[in-house]
């Protein structure tokens, strides 16, 4: 084991900046914790998944999770709320007034679920599994919201009125709707849409007849042949008020692509004078060095705030008399807060005017305040009207009003430091009825600890569930790995990849090493007891700390498991793209290399429990990694799920997941449950 991650406890605990003792912060103002033994409403896993969502859980850049109407008085939003025993999602539109508990009125209801794609590693456009987000546009007068509408596999654009008397579709495209937008006169929409085009499917089912050529159109851990597009954009416009519909000219498609360009490139704010505020790339062109904010006059002239407290701005806006720009950005320890700053174009640096544990995102200016959608670690995602000079919040709308009756561990936000000096910060969970001088068993997280805590990354490790079943649950927040590219020699980061030496995944781990290591020193974590989950970089976190690690008595994972052999899984495209990021080609096996991740190669060794519960279309990828378990006698289960990605979408999957999940720790961390259920058939 490397000696970096052989660190006794007296070492682990002085690397703690602040001790969980006294010095801790508490989320949402609460009192560290006496006694809690009020149990009346305990929450249940299906009360988790029925939780009511709005917005895209990760908003890309140029998504927004709300829209505010024309005189910024009414806010719209869709609303998504699972149903694990029929396996569907309920929608709804709904336009609230911007005032506190504004008066609701939903306006649109019905539609199936949208997948959010990204580009995946070689490019590929992939679903996530994630809700996309849907875009709400109003009509310049305030009387209509369009949006998207998913029936079956197809999307059509639809409007409802915003007084409520109804919703109607708008286009009738045979293939769907993929994105759309408002024209600048007001009047006309663009769209855009995917037919199949005779020439391209033409050319692949002659391809299919000779045979396809292995290539870097295949992904072999998704499908059997080549992942091409045989189908051709088309780009419309239509009269909602006459249903015409033509095809867009030339003009409208350059506006209708300039659009979505700008809205991809970052947040901009233009102000009544003409001045666009951005966030411009730094000069110097070292992507370490953040973007900041700038402000751009008419004629393109460019003032850039050169302060490290211009970087990083997540929305910007301008203040009411169009002066100065108002942002958000992360902030404090490791960047766990949330803070507004404001700055005079020109100045040398902003004022920060407000800052919060909170997550706030979305802002948007309303009138004199400032509309968000926040998340508490205790308290779901809602609206609130946010004064930044003064600091008072008011809430506008809580979908989610029934979750405050369930009993809910409290939560203590901690700070330390990895073996790296990188600023780290987590979250304790501590278990409903938690008696102080008690010691529990300890499930860690991974790896956003920001805002509702809720599953972790991909939403499948309950963890208010878990504290209401008796366990202390740490959730971990990643350490950021250009922390530990700045902190490097640039030579050395060049000459040695991080990949190749595992410095990042070392940085991750030991993060949460100190962390669990100082709940022990407490007497909160039983030693013997402490589990680990994770998804995606999570699970990879996992992976390594099974063979690096002898903290964990019980882990889970989905989206495992990096092997040797997986060039030959991952397709030639997304091969290249590893090996530029480090990662050693299947003809150069490195056993020393893999001698500190792959399952495979330390199967004999790894003497954790495992449970992998994994996407079809992703379980290819941990088949190899489960046998090899199995065959060196380890505890280990593999469960597939139907008709899922990276993410679970599917609340009956995410409710099984959960569920499977308690059983999981419940056996291997508590004694309670049948082993028979953890057997293998094989």
């Amino acid at each position: 084991m490397s000696g970096i991650l052989r660190k006794d406890a007296a070492a682990l605990a002085a690397i703690c900046l602040l001790s969980c003792s006294g010095n801790a912060s508490y989320a949402n103002g609460a009192n560290p914790p006496v006694s809690n033994t009020a149990r009346e409403n305990p929450l249940t896993a299906e009360d988790l998944v029925r939780i009511s969502d709005f917005g895209s859980s990760w908003p890309m850049k140029g998504e927004h999770i709300f829209s505010l109407s024309p005189d910024r008085k009414l806010v719209a939003v869709q609303v998504r709320t699972a149903d694990p025993t029929i396996n569907r999602y309920s929608f709804r539109i709904d336009v609230i007034e911007v005032a506190p508990h504004g008066r609701v009125r939903t306006i649109d209801a019905g539609g199936d679920f949208n997948f959010q794609m990204v580009s995946g590693i070689g490019g590929e456009p992939v679903r996530t599994g994630y809700a996309a987000a849907t875009p709400l546009i109003w009509s310049h007068d305030g009387k209509w919201v369009y949006f998207l509408k998913r029936s079956g596999a197809a999307a059509q654009v639809w409007r409802a009125a915003a007084n409520g008397a109804g919703s109607e579709a708008v286009s009738s495209e045979a293939e769907g709707v993929d994105e759309f937008s408002m024209l600048a006169d007001n009047s006309h929409l663009v769209y855009s849409s995917r037919y199949p085009d005779p020439a391209l499917n033409k050319a692949l089912h002659s391809e299919a007849r000779r045979g396809f050529r292995y290539d870097a159109r295949f992904i072999p851990l998704f499908a059997d042949s080549p992942r091409v597009v045989t189908s051709s954009v088309h780009v419309r416009t239509i009269d909602p008020s006459t249903r015409h519909v033509r095809d867009a000219t030339a003009a409208e498609k350059i506006e209708f692509e300039s659009q979505a360009r700008t809205d991809k490139a970052g947040p901009t704010a233009v102000s009544d004078g003409g001045r666009k505020a951005l966030v411009s790339v730094a000069s110097d062109g070292n992507r370490l060095g953040g973007n900041k904010v700038a402000v751009q006059d008419r004629g393109g002239n460019e003032k850039i705030c050169a302060s490290a407290f211009c970087a990083g701005a997540l929305s910007l806006w301008w203040t009411k008399d169009g002066e100065n720009v108002q942002f958000i950005r992360r902030d404090g320890w490791g960047d766990s807060e949330t803070a507004i700053y404001e700055w005079k174009p020109g100045s040398l640096a902003p004022r920060r005017l407000f800052s919060t544990p909170d997550l706030l995102l979305d802002c948007q200016p309303a009138n004199q305040h400032l509309l968000c959608a926040r998340e508490q670690s205790t308290r779901p995602r809602h609206l609130v009207l946010l004064d930044a000079d003064s600091g008072r919040v008011k809430v506008v709308y809580e979908p989610n009003q029934v979750f405050q009756r369930f009993s809910l561990g409290e939560v203590e936000r901690l700070h330390w430091r990895n073996v790296f000096g990188i600023e780290a910060f987590g979250d304790l969970i501590y278990p409903v009825g938690y008696v102080p001088g008690r010691t529990y068993p300890l499930i860690v997280v991974q790896y956003i600890s920001r805002g509702f805590l809720r599953g972790g990354v991909g939403d499948e490790f309950p963890i208010q569930v878990f504290a209401n079943r008796g366990y202390a649950v740490l959730s971990v927040n990643r350490p950021d790995v250009a922390n530990l590219e700045r902190n490097s020699d640039k030579s050395e980061v060049n000459e040695l990849s991080f990949f190749r030496r595992f410095s990042d995944r070392r940085s991750v781990l030991s993060a949460i090493e100190i962390a669990v290591q100082n709940l022990i020193d407490r007497g909160m974590a039983n030693p013997r007891k402490v589990g680990i989950t994770g998804l995606s970089d999570g699970s990879s976190t996992v992976q390594f700390a099974l063979i690096n690690s002898p903290l964990f008595s019980a882990a889970s994972v989905s989206g495992c498991c990096w092997e040797p052999y997986q060039d030959a899984l991952v397709g030639p495209a997304a091969a290249k793209a590893y090996h530029e990021r480090g990662w050693p080609k299947l003809v150069e096996y490195n056993s020393d290399f893999w001698s500190h991740i792959s399952l495979i190669s330390n199967a004999a060794k790894v003497s954790t429990p495992l449970l992998i519960q994994q996407s079809d279309d992703e379980f290819r990828g941990a088949v190899a990694s489960y046998m090899a378990l199995r065959q060196a006698g380890r505890q280990v289960a593999l469960y597939v799920f139907p008709d899922e990605y990276h993410v679970k979408w599917q609340p009956a999957h995410r409710l099984s997941a959960y569920e499977r999940n308690l059983r999981w720790f419940d056996y291997w961390l508590r004694g309670i449950g049948d082993k028979g259920e953890w057997q293998s058939n094989d």
